[in-house]
């Protein structure tokens, strides 16, 4: 492939995928400067794997896959996030009015609900719910089936439904 059409490709990809995968990561790190990092660590990765001429049959799940392990890396370094962190990268937890702080309450009870799950699980959950990935795409991201992917995302919502009382 000549250096133009990489440079196409890789632009498309970038194009449709950029946004998606700073949320995927946000939502992992807790942090916007670290997420954007990730990001472009990430692309940085994919241009690699373009100019070696390697075939690319899923720029999304290889794209995700290079982003989950280097969330797995960062996070192997740093083990811990604090509300704090949230704050400080400009999330505000409470709201003005009633209905936010109950809004807000709702939400911080889901969250931690979602991380009582396992890894595996609580990635189904980020991308089915918060990016609105079908079971397939999941599946194509993470090498496996999609009965097994939708095997773990139903035992994963019963568990968040048991820890919240549902």
């Amino acid at each position: 492939m000549d250096q133009e059409s990489l440079k196409a490709e890789f632009l498309e990809a970038y194009e449709q995928y950029a946004d998606e995968l700073y949320r995927f990561c946000f939502f992992k790190v807790s942090d916007t400067e670290r997420a954007e990092d990730i990001v472009q660590d990430t692309f940085t990765r994919f241009w690699q794997t373009l100019r070696k001429g390697d075939t690319i049959e899923n720029p999304r799940a290889l794209l995700f896959m290079i982003a989950r392990n280097r969330v797995i890396d960062w996070y192997r370094k740093k083990k811990e996030s604090s509300l704090d962190v949230l704050q400080e990268a400009g999330m505000d937890v409470l709201g003005n009015t009633a209905k936010d702080v109950e809004q807000s309450a709702e939400i911080a009870e889901v969250l931690a609900a979602v991380h009582t799950l396992d890894e595996p699980s609580r990635e189904v959950i980020l991308l089915r719910f918060v990016e609105g990935w079908t079971p397939q795409e999941i599946a194509a991201s993470r090498g496996e089936s999609a009965n097994a992917v939708s095997v773990r995302l139903n035992r994963a919502i019963k568990k968040v439904q048991d820890h919240m009382h549902l």
